[in-house]
């Protein structure tokens, strides 16, 4: 230390060597701890500034015109469907539509390996299967206004479920776009921003729709909505396209690419097929809703793995016939069989399958119970909805964007602890709820804190499983992980009922919060062994 910067009025007697040393050392130190919390002050407001980054502004339209269309299939239908008189057995019969959503892993592939179609190819392979998805999303929406669900219910279905899938499909397009347009630290602010865009689209399809249409006919309720849409291409025109998404080279002619489309069709058409006919199959037998859900969905995915690995790889005979089917089957493993064996040969992909599974287990039982017991311990409609429907909103947007600064700052593994350590502590509150008994305050206390922790938690796990898609698979390998993802939310969380009738709402979510343990402890043991940098590597 200079020894100008010593005051020496204040000692007596000057500090030997050793002192002079140490007075050196401490004052250093100081000086970098100051210039560390200095620097990382200004790195958190740079992870903040970066919210507002063109290409997460665009990521934001994007999510705002992926989350319109849920209600209009949905929801908002249901409404049009009761004042027009339809019975309730034919709107029940409507819940089928949103199957498209548990399904797109069928037709994945087809956007990850066939260029879009006619002159939309020149967008490149995301911003064109974007464009596309939401071209459809416009023309159906305005078909679907067009239809009367009183007199012609089929008719309705089937514009129903053309909406249904043209969202699907643009949901598989979005994600990969996102996942490959952003940088990695981006990707939890990406995840924030899509949350925000969503919450957004299906407020305006929601409750902008409703209150449309006590003033305007459906018809229009529906084409202002699509235009709607709108919003979401606008911002695909302006985005570039992913450096890293690979453009499918067309090196096939019209005629193999016509094929190839037909024949991924074809297996995916089979997927369905097989989905519906196991959960169909299944019902009649008594079982528990979750057991033929589970086994369709297991089966369904299964299938087109299954069609291409009993296809023989070479056709009989020689000649032009046979050397265009062994191109295509080469293709068609390439198309369906490498997304899946590509993340089956990474290190530690079993351990990656059971975290996603298991991270948001004891969430998913907390939640999946959760409005049986605001009623139950005597809360009413009106504060059900005002506390937890609205009030909750600003708490799990705000849990989202901390999220994604947790993402930035401390990188992904780190971030999925906390979030994942926050989400098991929340659920004690309910418990705390439930001694309590009827108290707004308390409520709003309990779902304030379970909805941030369950907006972090969210962030840092759709940000690591951005991170394990491979870009020449993003959109198979990302619909496979949501896929896996549901297993958690539906299939594992499907007993809560008994469990809250056995152990009574205190124990339950108790319990509840057990169920987070196993997934913590399976990311310790991924935190050492497998860390996302390393599984990313060696895709």
């Amino acid at each position: 230390m200079p020894r100008d910067d010593i005051d020496y009025a204040a000692v007596r007697l000057l500090p030997s060597k050793s002192e002079s040393v140490a007075l050196s050392n401490a004052h250093a130190q100081t000086m970098t701890q100051a210039a560390a919390r200095q620097g990382g002050a200004r790195a958190w407001l740079q992870s903040f500034a970066n919210y507002f980054e063109p290409r997460l502004i665009a990521v934001l339209f994007m999510g705002f015109s992926s989350g319109l269309p849920l209600a209009l299939s949905s929801g908002t239908l249901q409404v049009w469907q009761t004042r027009s008189g339809v019975s309730l057995a034919t709107i029940g019969f409507f819940a089928l539509v949103g199957v498209a959503y548990n399904l797109k892993f069928a037709w994945a592939p087809l956007m990850d390996r066939v260029p879009p179609p006619g002159p939309l190819a020149r967008l490149g392979r995301r911003r064109g299967w974007a464009v596309t998805t939401q071209l459809g999303l416009i023309v159906s929406l305005l078909l679907l206004g067009t239809s009367d669900p009183a007199s012609s219910p089929i008719i309705t279905a089937l514009w129903a479920v053309l909406v249904a899938f043209c969202s699907a499909s643009q949901d598989i397009v979005i994600d990969a776009y996102r996942i490959e347009l952003l940088d990695e630290q981006q990707q939890g602010a990406g995840v924030a921003m899509t949350q925000y865009g969503y919450r957004l689209g299906m407020l305006a399809s929601g409750a902008g729709a409703l209150y449309l249409a006590a003033h305007l006919p459906w018809f229009v309720v529906y084409a202002v909505m699509a235009a709607l849409v709108g919003i979401g291409i606008v911002a695909v025109l302006l985005t570039r396209e992913p450096s890293q998404s690979s453009f499918i080279a067309t090196d096939a002619p019209a005629r193999g690419w016509r094929l190839r489309v037909l024949a991924l069709a074809g297996v995916a058409i089979a997927a369905i097929a097989v989905f519906f006919f196991v959960k169909l199959l299944l019902a009649r037998l008594g079982l528990p809703a979750w057991v033929p859900f589970a086994a369709a969905s297991i089966l369904g995915c299964a299938t087109p793995v299954a069609i291409v690995m009993l296809l023989p790889h070479s056709a009989a005979g020689t000649g032009k016939g046979s050397a265009a089917y062994a191109e295509l089957r080469s293709w068609l493993d390439s198309a369906v069989l490498s997304p899946f064996g590509e993340f089956a040969s990474r290190p530690g992909w079993v351990a990656i399958m059971m975290f996603i599974v298991l991270y948001k287990l004891g969430d998913a039982v907390a939640g999946g119970m959760s409005n049986s017991f605001y009623v139950q311990i005597g809360f009413s409609n009106e504060e059900i909805a005002g506390v937890s429907k609205i009030f909750g909103l600003f708490p799990t947007l705000i849990g989202v964007f901390i999220g994604g600064l947790l993402v930035a700052r401390i990188g992904i593994m780190p971030a999925l602890l906390v979030g994942g350590v926050l989400q098991m502590l929340s659920n004690l509150m309910f418990s705390a709820q439930a001694a309590m008994g009827h108290d707004v305050h308390f409520l709003m206390l309990t779902i304030g804190i379970e909805n941030l922790a369950g907006g972090i938690g969210t962030a840092a796990f759709v940000a690591y499983l951005s991170a394990l898609c491979n870009v020449a698979f993003t959109g198979t390998q990302y619909a496979l992980f949501s896929s896996l993802m549901a297993v958690g939310r539906t299939v594992l969380s499907s007993p809560s009922g008994v469990l809250a009738e056995q152990f009574g709402w205190f124990n339950y979510f108790l319990v509840a919060t057990a169920l987070a343990i196993p997934g913590l402890l399976v990311l310790l043991w991924m935190m050492r062994r497998y860390p996302v940098e390393q599984v990313a590597a060696a895709r």
